[in-house]
């Protein structure tokens, strides 16, 4: 008994290295990490920080169609995520900002929603600069690219816009797993409405 109780305390230290995941290298396959739901989660930069991670995405660009464009990054300081983005792209951490999500505030119904989404996105949040449009994350902050976490209604006009942002310069076009299979499944015939990421 008593060898067993001395023994405890490194069987516990043993399992807390298991539980903890190595940093990432360039060798790595990858682990990716949505970042900006909770501020509990503490800065984008902290994130980047564990060295856990090769691809941060942040959430949610989650308003958007009908000439609406809104960021909901769920009380965190907007005014530090541009440093912070471009101090996980110096570590050599992709950054790229997600679209929908769980919210119920976006649809793409038609070609030219697609378009308007794909130059807000160029604009505001990836490599384009055109006056007037708002940089959230500041002049020279830019996303390596977009994720596409379509939660909820069809998938109609998203294989427009990935081809839009595409279009712009060759970007980053990552989609959560469930939005292939809507894409996969919705329109008039799976064939016709198949998205090539």
């Amino acid at each position: 008994m008593g060898l067993v109780h001395a023994l405890l305390p490194f069987a516990g230290a043993a399992l807390l290295l298991l539980a903890t995941p190595p940093p990432a290298t360039a060798d790595d396959a990858g682990l990716a990490v949505y970042w900006g739901r909770h501020k509990e989660e503490g800065s984008l930069r902290q994130a980047c920080d564990t060295s856990h991670y090769t691809t941060v995405i942040i959430t949610f660009y989650n308003v958007f169609g009908y000439g609406r464009y809104s960021l909901d990054i769920s009380s965190h300081p907007l005014a530090a995520i541009g440093a912070d983005i471009k101090h996980c792209q110096s570590r050599g951490i992709t950054v790229l900002l997600s679209i929908g999500g769980q919210g119920g505030g976006y649809s793409l119904p038609t070609n030219a929603s697609a378009a308007d989404v794909a130059d807000n996105l160029w604009n505001a949040y990836l490599g384009g600069h055109r006056a007037g449009v708002h940089r959230p994350f500041g002049d020279d902050a830019a996303v390596d690219g977009i994720d596409f976490f379509i939660d909820h209604g069809g998938a109609d006009h998203y294989d427009d816009l990935a081809r839009l942002l595409n279009s712009y310069n060759k970007y980053y076009d990552d989609h959560a797993p469930h939005l292939l299979r809507v894409i996969v499944i919705a329109g008039p015939s799976p064939r016709e409405r198949r998205c090539r990421w």
